[in-house]
């Protein structure tokens, strides 16, 4: 595996991604870390990052090594697209969901 440098922007891109393809509202996913909607907002946009413990707990919430969460967004979601083996039909529906 080649070695990949930490982006926070990456990381909150990632975060955003994941959490509207779980179709997951901000507050859910807030809750689940034990933090308010805005702070977890703050990782969504990058204005703040994580720490490892929340890192943890959000890859095991969305089924992802916490590594793949620090991953470049096209990557991430390139390997979810080619886990789930998606139809061409399925894959413009995940497309088009992660842009709403």
């Amino acid at each position: 595996m080649g070695q990949h440098t930490f982006n926070k922007d990456d990381l909150a891109e990632n975060l955003k991604n994941l959490r509207t393809y779980c179709r997951f509202k901000t507050l859910e996913v807030a809750d689940f870390l034990n933090l308010t909607s805005s702070a977890y907002g703050y990782y969504e946009t990058g204005r703040s990052t994580t720490f490892l413990e929340k890192l943890i707990k959000l890859a095991i919430l969305y089924g992802v090594a916490v590594e793949d969460l620090m991953r470049k967004p096209s990557e991430l979601m390139e390997n979810i697209v080619r886990e789930l083996n998606l139809t061409e039909e399925q894959l413009l529906l995940f497309k088009l969901i992660l842009n709403n």
